[in-house]
């Protein structure tokens, strides 16, 4: 049976943009204006994200609303 490459995990696009521009867990609790462990577990799965969510992160992380469109679609 030939090998196949195993197939990336969904939204981790979007797990390496935001850990990528700095926002771990204690940087995204301050955007997000959440408890650390919160932000910590919305980190390790992106897809709970809300809209207004990714609204605050865009503006006060400083990230384009372009790259998280991309990240969030393949």
């Amino acid at each position: 049976m030939p090998r196949t490459r195993p197939r990336e995990v969904p939204f981790v696009k979007m797990k390496r943009l935001l850990l990528g521009y700095g926002l771990n867990g204690p940087a995204l609790a301050a955007i997000l204006e959440c408890t650390p462990n919160t932000a910590r577990s919305r980190l390790e799965r992106p897809e709970t994200l809300t809209l207004a969510e990714l609204d605050k992160v865009c503006s006060k992380g400083h990230i384009p609303m372009d790259e998280i469109r991309a990240a969030i679609t393949k």
